[in-house]
C-alpha cells in the first residue's frame, strides 16, 4: 500500500505534543495538538485544513497564534476541533487582540467542541474582528468529529486526572490504489486527474459517466468511470492512524484506547514516564513506556511511535523508545 497519510511529530519525542499529517496529492494536512509549531515552514503552516486539540494545557496549544497569524490572510477557512471547554478558551484567545484592521481579511475559523454526546460550533470570521456567530449544535454519540470523501477523524474521551483528554484515530473509507503498470500499458499519462479519479468513485454512485484521460501521445481518451475502475484500480482496507497522548494509566482508558487504535497501521502514543517510576506515572496521569508498548500489542497495530516523553530522561533518551519496543513486541 502507497501511504494516503504522511504523519510526522515536528518536535521529536521530547518536544511539545504536535502530528502533522500530510495528505498525499491534495495540498493539504491535519495536525493533531497544537505545541510549539516553529518547526514548521509557512507552506506547511499554510496546508493545515483542521486541527485536533487533545486538551487545552499550554503545551498542547500554545502554537494557535503562530498559525493564526500565518493564515490570516488565506480564504480556506481552519477548523479547530477540541473537548468541552475549547469554544470559550479560543474565543477568549481571539477576543484578546485588537482586530480593528482585518475588514477585509478572508479568514473563517470554525470551532467545535466535542463534549462526548453532542457537537456545539461556532464561526468566527477574521472580516468581523472574529466575533463569535450564533451557536449551532448536533448529536455525536460516535465521536465522528470532521469528515471529508476521502477521510474521517473520530474522537473518544479520555481521563487525564480531573479533566477530558480526547485521542483521535484518523482513517480513510477505503483505499484506492492505482496500478502503475496498467497505466503505462495503455498509454496513460500519469497526473493530477488520477486524484479527481479517485475521488469520483469515493463519492455516492451514479449513473456512469465519462473520465477525460490524458495520454502520453497528448491526445485525450474518454473513458467510462466503472471502466476505468476495473482497468487501472484495485481498492483495500483505508490507513489508520490513531493519536493517543495525556492519559491516566488506568483500565478505563486502556480499554477505550484499546477500541479505538485496534488494527491500526500506525499508534502514535505518549510514553511519558520509564515503568520504572510507575507511581510517578500515576500522580501526573500519564502513561509509562510499558504501557503504551503493551496498549499497541493489545490493539494489533502493525507500527508504534512514542512520544511525549519526560526531560528527566534526556540523559538517556532512547531508553523510553526501547521499552515501548519491548512491550510492543515482546509482551508481558
Amino acid at each position: 500500500m502507497r501511504s494516503s497519510f504522511y504523519p510526522r511529530l515536528i518536535n521529536g519525542p521530547f518536544g511539545d505534543p504536535a502530528l502533522y499529517v500530510r495528505l498525499a496529492h491534495r495540498g493539504q494536512a491535519l495536525l493533531f495538538d497544537c505545541g510549539d509549531l516553529r518547526n514548521l515552514t509557512t507552506r506547511e503552516l499554510l496546508k493545515i485544513r483542521a486541527v485536533f486539540i487533545s486538551h487545552a494545557h499550554i503545551d498542547h496549544l500554545i502554537g494557535f497564534d503562530v498559525l493564526l497569524r500565518q493564515c490570516l490572510c488565506r480564504s480556506q477557512g481552519l477548523m479547530l476541533v477540541g473537548p468541552e471547554g475549547i469554544l470559550a478558551r479560543l474565543g477568549s484567545r481571539l477576543a484578546g487582540y485588537t482586530w480593528n484592521l482585518t475588514a477585509g481579511y478572508p479568514l473563517t475559523l470554525t470551532v467545535r467542541e466535542w463534549t462526548g454526546t453532542q457537537v456545539r460550533e461556532q464561526v468566527f470570521r477574521a472580516c468581523q474582528g472574529f466575533q463569535p456567530e450564533t451557536e449551532r449544535h448536533w448529536d455525536c454519540p460516535d465521536g465522528v468529529l470532521f469528515q471529508t470523501p476521502y477521510c474521517q477523524v473520530q474522537g473518544v474521551a479520555l481521563q487525564h486526572g480531573d479533566i477530558p483528554s480526547l485521542a483521535f484515530v484518523l482513517q480513510e473509507p477505503v483505499h484506492i490504489a492505482i496500478r502503475k503498470e496498467e497505466l503505462l500499458r495503455r498509454g496513460y499519462l500519469p497526473g493530477p486527474w488520477l486524484t479527481r479519479f479517485k475521488d469520483m468513485l469515493l463519492a455516492p454512485p451514479t449513473a456512469d459517466v465519462r473520465v477525460a484521460v490524458p495520454l502520453q501521445s497528448g491526445d485525450m481518451a474518454w473513458v467510462g468511470l466503472r471502466d476505468l475502475r476495473a482497468r487501472i484500480a484495485s481498492t483495500e482496507r483505508g490507513m489508520k492512524i490513531a493519536y493517543v497522548t495525556d492519559v491516566s494509566p488506568i483500565p478505563a482508558n486502556y480499554r477505550r484506547i484499546v477500541r479505538l487504535a485496534r488494527d491500526a497501521h500506525l499508534l502514535v502514543i505518549e510514553a511519558t514516564f520509564a515503568h520504572r517510576d510507575l507511581e510517578r506515572a500515576r500522580l501526573r496521569n500519564h502513561l509509562t513506556a510499558h504501557l503504551a508498548g503493551r496498549l499497541g500489542r493489545l490493539a494489533g497495530v502493525a507500527r508504534l511511535q512514542v512520544f511525549h516523553h519526560s526531560p528527566r530522561y534526556q540523559h538517556s533518551p532512547e531508553l523510553l523508545a526501547e521499552e515501548a519496543c519491548n512491550a510492543f513486541q515482546a509482551g508481558d
